[in-house]
């Protein structure tokens, strides 16, 4: 995959990001999400050590006010913690004309105490507006090859049933996708994985922010995909993370982890090629 055509997909995903954002339908979804408390790099760690998978977070009584949905019996919640203040008077000394004197004044404390929330999955009630970014069936002969692709890597893959609107996740030399995808979903959803693996180790994932990581990973997505003839529907899912950032940005690292997928996959396609001639001249 050479970097002018890289740098000409990611022309055309940019305008169709763009396209998205500007629609209704988009601006809908933005009004739901900005009721989500932004919570703090420290609880970010904290909900993703108790809960990997957890998507859209939020209190007890903030599910039942804000969104019209309630938490369902039995489910466990996720600790965090929440900033709270109090008032109280002190004494200090303060020159006053020329003598040194006891002054009362009230100051303001902060401390930390844990708090209760949950999972949008751990929550039934009204449906939260989403995008439709279902991919059909077209290309499942993907998916082995790519599984072949992180064994190379030493990636672990699991594949299991995830809550609903997870797609999946990775946790650092492991993958997780959600067993009710068809297997073009799974392949898209996996070079995404995949990429967060390879491009966003444990130390950048700390620097970089959530905007360049999804844009990265899904980016790279976009391009081993279309390189097949499949178009998954990155633009309605980066519209949900673009700020400011361009892709042009990361043009080299989207590159060389796309074509290093895609020269893998295609060698994997050959060998097989080859091996199916071999076959037929046999029998």
């Amino acid at each position: 995959m050479s970097k002018a055509k890289t740098k000409k997909l990611l022309k055309k995903l940019n305008q169709k990001i763009d396209l998205v954002q500007n629609s209704d339908e988009f601006k809908e979804i933005l009004k739901t999400l900005a009721k989500f408390h932004n919570y703090s790099y420290q609880n970010r760690i904290l909900i993703q050590l108790q809960k990997p998978e957890a998507t859209l977070v939020a209190g007890y009584k903030q599910w039942q006010k804000k969104f019209d949905r309630h938490v369902k019996k039995g489910e466990k919640a996720i600790s965090i913690l929440a900033p709270f203040t109090y008032k109280k008077k002190v004494t200090e000394e303060k020159n006053v004309n020329v003598q040194l004197r006891e002054v009362e004044k009230e100051v303001k404390r902060m401390y930390f105490r844990p708090v209760s929330v949950f999972d949008v999955s751990q929550t039934e009630g009204k449906p939260l507006p989403s995008i439709d970014i279902a991919v059909k069936d077209t290309n499942s002969k993907l998916l082995l090859p790519l599984k072949k692709f992180l064994e190379t890597k030493e990636i672990d893959l699991e594949i299991k049933e995830l809550k609903e609107g997870l797609k999946g996740y990775s946790q650092g030399g492991k993958i997780v996708i959600d067993k009710k995808l068809n297997d073009t979903e799974k392949s898209g959803v996996l070079v995404h994985e995949t990429a967060h693996e390879l491009l966003h180790d444990k130390e950048s994932r700390k620097d970089m922010s959530k905007e360049v990581k999804e844009m990265e990973a899904e980016a790279a997505a976009f391009i081993v995909m279309d390189h097949y003839g499949v178009e998954i529907k990155s633009d309605k899912y980066l519209a949900l993370y673009k700020k400011s950032y361009n892709l042009k940005q990361s043009l080299k690292r989207i590159s060389s982890i796309a074509s290093e997928i895609i020269g893998f996959l295609d060698q994997y396609f050959l060998n097989e090629s080859i091996d199916n001639n071999k076959l037929k001249e046999v029998i």
